[in-house]
């Protein structure tokens, strides 16, 4: 009886320290949590003037959803037009992210000394029209993350931690947007 008890509790203890020490939750990509814009427009025209670089740090192949179509998702959801005069043309110059091997200055004696620096940046102009093609406004707005990680970690892992790094990319990029546009196409917008 005793023999059974205790290779019961060994049974256990093995299942209890087998598990998974840190449990990795699905970063959810949430587009309201964003700025809204209304803009006094007829049309918007989204151009896409990204060109993607295959290069050894660019990693937007090893993604499930490139910061390119996350931006073009939250352009096409979060800004909404009015009115029957200008037209309203944004464009995406850059929206890019690399992956870089650096060196681990903080490390420990028995941790990694090459971690991965993430980097993803953004670049758009937005321009406003009348309707006989003058120009009535244009900004540019720019916006810049980065983040580190070991070298070895798992594909979930690089998709939770690249996913966050574009969401606070363009939680800043829809903040200074916000700002610019308040500033410099403050009379062509609705609050």
């Amino acid at each position: 009886m005793f023999l059974k008890n205790k290779l019961v509790l060994i049974i256990c203890f093995i299942i209890f320290c087998c598990q998974p020490t840190q449990k990795i939750d699905k970063f959810i990509f949430d587009y309201s949590r964003f700025e809204n814009f209304s803009i006094s427009a007829k049309s918007v025209t989204l151009n896409n003037l990204y060109e993607q670089s295959f290069s050894k740090s660019n990693i937007e192949n090893q993604i499930k959803v490139s910061p390119n179509k996350r931006l073009q998702k939250w352009l096409k959801k979060n800004f909404q037009i009015f009115g029957n005069e200008n037209k309203l043309i944004i464009n995406i110059l850059d929206s890019s992210i690399s992956r870089y091997e650096i060196e681990n200055v903080d490390a420990k004696n028995y941790e990694e000394k090459t971690i991965y620096k993430y980097e993803v940046s953004y670049l758009l102009e937005f321009e406003l029209y009348d309707n006989s093609n003058y120009i009535l406004s244009n900004i540019s707005v720019e916006s810049s993350r980065s983040t580190t990680s070991n070298k070895y970690i798992s594909l979930n892992e690089l998709e939770n931690i690249v996913d966050l790094l574009i969401f606070n990319a363009i939680q800043d990029l829809s903040s200074e947007t916000k700002y610019l546009l308040n500033k410099y196409m403050g009379e062509y917008l609705s609050s």
